[in-house]
């Protein structure tokens, strides 16, 4: 079905040639003509510029950006940024992904009481792919701890449905997004450790999503969660929850060579790609939009990407391959026409600064959440998506050219603050908790009790 789709899309395609204000960082010969990558060159640009560092970072004890809605996001901003690098053979921003670095007891710290386990999931998918890239052991070491202590803490031991990760310490909920995560981070974990435990826990996943209709047998449409009675939710088809699944199943033919695991992952783009792509533009779009809450703009960033890991399994000369590259190329076509702002002066382009203002000048291009458009305003959640729909569409072996391939700006550290600097928005209460001199923003509808936000 995605051959037809994508030879429709071939029809209705028209070159769109873009010119974006790089700021003198990134220009379109620095990567062999290649737009995706200066693309992303220059979305990733406008997203360092604008967003990061926040000036209350040192509120926290996790890297944060300014604006993104949630804990969560700082961790999955990580993987296209690292995907960055190794796709197209840079270390632009090396020091930033280097930094982002935390102890399990840290990120934990930074959510308090209890993360749900799908935020830590992102962490450790993030951290994982940046030992791949980058080799740095101390993210290989967090992402395992990060691993047994999902395990250990969020696990059904009640033998209710064959296990399953609850959604968090409430346990009032299995949502599919923690399952896949712990399926795609497992795999990886016993690629690269080799231990048996790992991959026991990798395939008790594995039954599970695979014993309890998560996916419809006949559309291939992974539900959002799971029933008490053991099947798919039949709610919302969030493109995350294919997109995650499907780099899990790409990891289990990395360590099997089974095809079917391949197939699977085939019929899950392919059945995502056909629900979510607008008939008249051939734009993908989420099925909230254009009015997706934060958390949902990332999604289609996070689809796309685990679907590049998808095309890089598919041997060189497949059809499907091809396919899924040309679709790719039509988005970032798409993006850049309908969605994307970089007027002069860039204040006309709305872009949304929730944290206070932000260390640099702002910068362009900046992105809608609806890749479809119009161009509404500018924020991180759609700009890291935006970043991951560019880095995935990068052509094999583009390399990196010229000085500003090791751009890396020097950010200065962030300023310890207390409660008493009034650092939280002023309908969010600042909440102390000690002994670790560490402070959070509380949401509005919450109150601070004993240095826990309730």
């Amino acid at each position: 079905m995605v051959r037809v789709l994508v030879l429709a899309l071939i029809l209705i395609t028209c070159f769109v040639f873009v010119q974006c204000n790089a700021n003198g960082t990134c220009s379109l010969d620095m990567f062999g003509n290649d737009t995706g990558a200066y693309m992303a060159c220059t979305a990733q640009f406008a997203l360092q510029a604008n967003w990061f560092p926040s000036p209350i970072a040192g509120l926290f004890s996790y890297l944060v950006w300014n604006g993104f809605d949630g804990f969560w996001q700082n961790g999955a901003v990580l993987e296209p940024m690292v995907n960055f690098m190794e796709y197209a053979n840079h270390s632009r921003y090396v020091s930033v992904v280097r930094s982002s670095w935390r102890q399990l007891y840290s990120l934990l710290e930074a959510y308090g009481p209890y993360p749900s386990f799908d935020d830590m999931g992102w962490y450790g998918l993030s951290y994982v792919r940046i030992y791949e890239v980058l080799g740095y052991e101390e993210f290989l070491d967090t992402a395992l701890d990060i691993f047994n202590w999902v395990w250990e803490t969020g696990w059904d031991l009640s033998g209710n449905c064959g296990g399953g990760f609850f959604f968090d310490d409430s346990r009032m909920s299995k949502q599919t997004i923690t399952n896949v995560q712990m399926l795609q981070l497992g795999a990886k974990l016993y690629r690269i450790y080799q231990k048996d435990y790992i991959w026991n826990k990798t395939t008790d996943v594995y039954n599970f999503i695979m014993n309890n209709q998560i996916i419809n047998a006949t559309t291939y449409v992974v539900f959002d969660g799971i029933t008490w009675t053991c099947q798919g939710s039949g709610d919302s088809d969030f493109t995350y929850n294919s997109g995650v699944l499907i780099g899990g199943l790409v990891e289990l033919y990395k360590l099997s060579n089974v095809s079917n695991y391949i197939d699977l992952a085939v019929k899950l783009a392919d059945a995502t790609i056909i629900n979510h792509t607008e008939n008249i533009t051939g734009i993908f779009r989420e099925s909230c939009d254009p009015n997706c809450n934060d958390d949902a703009k990332m999604f289609k960033g996070i689809f796309v990407r685990n679907l590049r890991y998808l095309i890089d399994a598919l041997p060189d000369g497949d059809v499907t391959k091809a396919g899924y590259k040309i679709w790719l190329k039509h988005n970032v076509m798409g993006i850049t026409k309908y969605d994307m702002c970089d007027k002069s002066p860039i204040s006309l382009c709305n872009i949304t600064l929730k944290d206070g203002p932000s260390y640099f000048n702002v910068s362009g291009p900046v992105f809608s959440p609806d890749w479809i458009g119009p161009v509404t305003y500018g924020a991180p959640m759609q700009q890291a998506c935006a970043l991951d729909l560019f880095v995935a569409s990068i052509d094999a072996k583009t390399q990196c050219t010229g000085n500003y391939c090791s751009y890396d700006p020097p950010y200065p550290p962030p300023q310890p603050l207390t409660c008493q600097s009034h650092p939280c928005p002023p309908d969010e209460p600042c909440c102390e908790y000690s002994p670790y001199t560490s402070y959070t923003c509380c949401e509005s509808t919450q109150k601070c009790q004993n240095g826990i936000c309730v």
